[in-house]
C-alpha cells in the first residue's frame, strides 16, 4: 500500500485515511502520485486501463498520459488534434528538443502545473534546434539564444532566409511569419528577468497557449520549412 503523507488546504494529516475517505482534492493528488511511483505489470495494467476508461465514461477533464508504462502521470484533456500535432512534432524532434517539449507540456497541463517551467522548457526546445540551424557561431560558443536567433532572422531576410510554404504568387515566403511567431513566445516570457516594469510570474493560460505554438516552430524547423536560400 502506498502511504502519502498528505496534508489538506486547512493542514489536517489525511494520510491514514483509505482513499474512498480523502477529501475530494486530494484524491487526484493521490491517484497521481500511485501512477508515479507504480510498477505496472500485466495485472496492474488492467486496472491502468480501468482508470483511463472511467475517467473517459465520467467527461473527466482528466485523462491518465505518459510516453511509457513507468511514466504515468495525469494531465489535463487536450483536444486530440492538438495532442495529436504535438506528438507529431516531439516525435520528429532530436532527442533533446523532443524532451524539452514533453517537460513543457507536463508543466503545462499536468495535475500540479507550472506555467514558468512551461515557459522555461519550451522556450528550450526551440533552441535546440534554432540556434544551431540560424545562429551556429555563437551556438557552438553556448551564446546563441531565442533572442539571438531572431536578431539574425531578421537582419538575414529576406537575403538569406525563406521558407518552403509559398505565397501567393506562388513563391516562396518571406520569414517575417515565422519570427512574429517566435517574438510571441520570446516576448510573452515575463519571467525571464526580475526588476523589469513588466516582470511577473506567468499564469497557467499563458502556458498552454505557448506550448503547442512551441512545438509547431520546433515541427517547422525540424522539418526544414525554414531553408537557406539557394
Amino acid at each position: 500500500m502506498l502511504r502519502l503523507a498528505t496534508l489538506t488546504d486547512a493542514g489536517q494529516d489525511v494520510s491514514d485515511l483509505p482513499p474512498w475517505q480523502l477529501p475530494p482534492e486530494n484524491i487526484l493528488d493521490a491517484v497521481d502520485a500511485t501512477l508515479h511511483v507504480t510498477r505496472w505489470t500485466s495485472r496492474e495494467t488492467e486496472h491502468l486501463q480501468e482508470l483511463r476508461d472511467m475517467l473517459l465514461a465520467a467527461n473527466s477533464v482528466w485523462r491518465v498520459a505518459g510516453r511509457s508504462e513507468g511514466d504515468q502521470h495525469l494531465e489535463r484533456h487536450v483536444d486530440g488534434t492538438v495532442t495529436a500535432a504535438f506528438s507529431e512534432a516531439a516525435r520528429a524532434a532530436p532527442q533533446q528538443a523532443a524532451d524539452h517539449l514533453h517537460a513543457a507540456w507536463e508543466a503545462a497541463y499536468g495535475l500540479v502545473s507550472d506555467a514558468e517551467k512551461a515557459f522555461s522548457e519550451a522556450i528550450r526546445a526551440v533552441e535546440e534546434v534554432a540556434c544551431p540551424l540560424v545562429d551556429p557561431k555563437r551556438a557552438i560558443k553556448d551564446q546563441s539564444t531565442l533572442g539571438t536567433v531572431i536578431k539574425e532572422l531578421r537582419q538575414g531576410s529576406p537575403d538569406r532566409w525563406e521558407l518552403t510554404l509559398p505565397n501567393r504568387a506562388g513563391q516562396s515566403r518571406d520569414v517575417v511569419h515565422l519570427v512574429g511567431m517566435m517574438e510571441i513566445l520570446w516576448q510573452a516570457q515575463r519571467s525571464r528577468h526580475g526588476g523589469g516594469a513588466s516582470s511577473r510570474r506567468q499564469v497557467d493560460d499563458e502556458a498552454r497557449a505557448v506550448v503547442p505554438l512551441a512545438a509547431l516552430l520546433v515541427h517547422w524547423l525540424t522539418t526544414n520549412v525554414l531553408r537557406e536560400k539557394s
